[in-house]
């Protein structure tokens, strides 16, 4: 099944894709080159997709294929949004990299990427 938005689709897959990858080594205050990529990320996959307040289930035929596509999708946007409650919006990259939940998070968007482009 193709999906009605391919855009929205590949923003979703390069925010997994983002949020799968090894974090970079920042700078103490720094924010690190890759900031933008974290911030986008988290829009593409959370804000942009109001996915946090509406079951992606919702996206199927749009931005998703299937069900199994809409629940390992859901699995990764709890865990963005858990690590994103607990360090907040401001906060630095590290911040967030460093957060005790963010290999899950790592772990769950390489699975959703594997789910979504296998």
């Amino acid at each position: 099944m193709d999906v009605g938005w391919p855009g929205r689709r590949e923003d979703v897959l390069s925010a997994l894709r983002t949020l799968a990858a090894e974090p970079p080594v920042l700078d103490g205050g720094d924010r690190g080159t890759r900031w933008s990529d974290l911030i986008n990320a988290v829009h593409g996959l959370v804000d942009d997709t109001a996915w946090d307040l509406v079951d992606p289930a919702a996206s199927i035929g749009t931005i998703l294929r299937n069900s199994q596509e809409a629940d390992v999708v859901r699995e990764v946007v709890a865990a963005v949004v858990a690590v994103s409650d607990r360090q907040g919006t401001t906060t630095s990259d590290a911040a967030w990299f460093g957060d005790s939940d963010w290999c899950e998070v790592r772990l769950l968007a390489a699975d959703a990427l594997i789910c979504l482009t296998g």
